[in-house]
């Protein structure tokens, strides 16, 4: 045995406990994940993919509903014409503020892709949005005591970036953490929206920021909940009547989510978000495996093998 292969053995041995956890939060995703399957009576006619208007697209429809029950929300808007995370994020953004409104980044600046739509050319502040960022401590966490004296200013939106993004320093929100915060700003002023960046974070525990208070959740579909197999897509999940002004920002006001083809194959949708647990614990496998091997060659890694994740990244 070479040392590679004596360090991926020992790293594997060290690592049994983690992958354990791993394991059971992926037993209980997928309990609830064939849950909605069956509760849904899922059946081949779903997977047939709507072309035109899109009216009455019954695979569109019945997997919007889904989504919210999986993601903890009222109602989900699930479209192939959200093309990425950051749009989905970017169409949240637009349609829950106006000129005037200020949105608050609780947790640092976001990640490039999304802060163009915030202070770049056309994006949120050209539009006369106010825009403010709360910096991460020294262990790349939130700041409890400053976020309270921020939220004071009445933010119509805090936005909370779960994972770490493309950053090395910063550190993925838990549902723990994620749970605090909404809890510090809700008591401050409860009509205050709070948009989570659910990006790289679905399934990795066992409840979502839906289920913990969060008004609205977006993500990406070519991530974590497409299971690898959908071929695009983004999803905004949360109350009732913040998805319609989501899907108004989307398609036309009036309109909302009464059209949009679902175009895609919905077959491998539906199928990735059937395997989409099993896929994202492999990742984590994958990650806390080469966290270790790596600390074990003196290297420094985040997050630890040992630390809870909050998202798949590893750095």
């Amino acid at each position: 045995m070479d040392r590679v292969d004596k360090i991926i053995a020992d790293s594997e041995r060290d690592i049994q406990s983690a992958f354990q956890k791993i394991d059971d939060i992926a037993y209980d995703n997928q309990r609830r994940v064939l849950e909605a399957f069956r509760s849904h009576r899922i059946t081949s006619e779903h997977f047939v993919a709507g072309t035109g208007y899109g009216y009455n697209d019954l695979g569109r429809d019945t997997l919007e509903s889904m989504y919210a029950e999986l993601f903890g929300g009222e109602d989900a808007l699930v479209r192939s014409q959200l093309v990425s995370g950051t749009h989905a994020l970017s169409t949240a953004l637009f349609a829950l503020l106006d000129a005037g409104d200020l949105l608050l980044s609780a947790v640092g600046e976001p990640y490039d892709t999304l802060q163009s739509k915030i202070t770049g050319k056309n994006g949120l502040q050209a539009r006369g949005v106010g825009y403010q960022a709360i910096p991460v401590n020294e262990e790349g966490s939130y700041y409890a005591k400053l976020l309270t004296q921020v939220v004071a200013n009445n933010p119509r939106v805090v936005l909370l970036q779960r994972s770490r993004g493309y950053s090395s320093t910063r550190k993925t929100l838990t549902i723990r953490e994620i749970t605090e915060i909404i809890r510090l700003i809700k008591e401050i002023n409860s009509e205050i929206i709070i948009l989570v960046d659910n990006c790289y974070g679905e399934f990795v525990e066992k409840i979502e920021p839906g289920h913990v208070g969060a008004d609205l959740v977006a993500g990406s579909l070519i991530k974590n909940p497409g299971g690898g197999l959908a071929a695009g897509g983004g999803y905004i999940v949360g109350k009732r009547e913040l998805v319609e002004l989501a899907a108004d920002q989307l398609i036309a006001p009036g309109l909302g989510k009464e059209i949009g083809p679902s175009l895609y194959d919905m077959r491998t949708v539906y199928q990735g978000l059937f395997l989409a647990p099993h896929v994202v614990s492999e990742a984590l496998k994958g990650a806390v495996l080469t966290a270790r091997a790596l600390e074990m060659l003196g290297l420094n890694v985040t997050p630890g093998w040992e630390e809870v994740r909050g998202d798949i990244v590893q750095a």
